[in-house]
């Protein structure tokens, strides 16, 4: 009786602190994930991806995150009333404004910062934005974008009529100009592997397609998040709340839940009691965020100590 009554007591709790309008991320996240990117960012270097996902009832949410290993640590979102569908351009930049500030008061040290984005995110706003801001970046365009070495866009082609020479799966385009409005000049390039059905069509402000491409890929770690916060964790994509400053702040709960799963996978994964909440034959087959996760509630259902540091776990 007394667990139940505990449990209810916390859920009212979290439905207060949801609803509270002066619940931000500058005070309940952004301070601690400022270790974080401290960490990271020794490198020399940051990789973000940017990424949109339905969560809520009838709600997108527009994400950039951290690449870290083979996972995304959410830094900065915006959430909108739509069931689907993409963001307009603006509100990606506005999105990259907001983690252009957020960069600019943690990061003390030169830091090279890379944009990673999918079609969605080819807009000629947001890679003006990141020229301004000094940032590189690769984006997948589609195939039908015009391209050109004039910017007056005289005898434009689309990129899927650019096709490279037999037995190469790679064409590089230096210095290009594209869309009707012969935005540039910037790179563009045509990856073709030979175990995938469709080529990539990208943009980038690289001097290497090999390089671009490279980091391309890491992209799809943000996914991996949505997938964690969704289906494979809190099942966020369920919860009935839909309005947009509800569903940001629950996404708050969600980020630093996620952060302390990850971190405290090594934790986990060495701890003593690893055979009470997951079976050591299988933590192959499980995901960092799983075994933490698994391990965090282990530890809280029977009291056990769960310190540690965060700096211990980033590089």
């Amino acid at each position: 009786m007394k667990d139940e009554i505990d449990l209810e007591s916390r859920i009212k709790k979290a439905k207060r602190w949801i609803s509270n309008k002066w619940t931000d991320t500058q005070t309940h996240f952004i301070p601690y994930i400022v270790p974080i990117v401290h960490s990271l960012s020794q490198s020399g270097q940051l990789l973000l991806a940017i990424d949109g996902s339905s969560v809520g009832k009838d709600c997108m949410a527009l994400m950039v995150s951290i690449i870290w290993k083979s996972r995304a640590i959410p830094l900065c979102w915006v959430v909108r009333k739509a069931p689907k569908g993409h963001f307009p351009q603006h509100m990606h930049c506005q999105l990259l404004e907001a983690v252009e500030k957020i960069l600019q008061s943690i990061l003390f040290q030169p830091c090279q910062i890379i944009l990673l984005g999918d079609g969605e995110f080819d807009g000629t706003e947001l890679q003006a934005h990141c020229k301004a801001a000094q940032w590189q970046y690769v984006l997948r365009t589609a195939k039908d974008t015009l391209v050109c070495e004039e910017a007056h866009m005289q005898g434009a082609l689309q990129m899927g009529a650019v096709l490279p020479e037999a037995g190469q799966k790679c064409w590089f385009m230096p210095d290009q100009y594209i869309t009707l409005q012969g935005y540039g000049p910037v790179n563009a390039f045509f990856w073709h592997h030979p175990k995938y059905k469709d080529p990539l069509y990208m943009l980038t402000s690289f001097d290497s397609a090999i390089e671009a491409e490279a980091l391309y890929r890491k992209r799809y770690r943000i996914e991996t998040f949505f997938a964690d916060i969704k289906s494979r964790g809190f099942h966020i994509h369920k919860t009935r709340i839909c309005e947009p400053e509800r569903v940001h702040r629950l996404l708050i709960i969600a980020a630093l839940a996620f952060i302390l799963a990850i971190v405290f996978e090594p934790q986990a994964r060495n701890s003593p009691f690893l055979a009470q909440f997951c079976r050591k034959d299988r933590t192959h087959f499980l995901s960092i965020f799983q075994i933490g996760l698994r391990g965090l509630q282990y530890y809280i259902e029977n009291l056990l100590d769960i310190s540690f540091h965060f700096s211990k776990n980033f590089p």
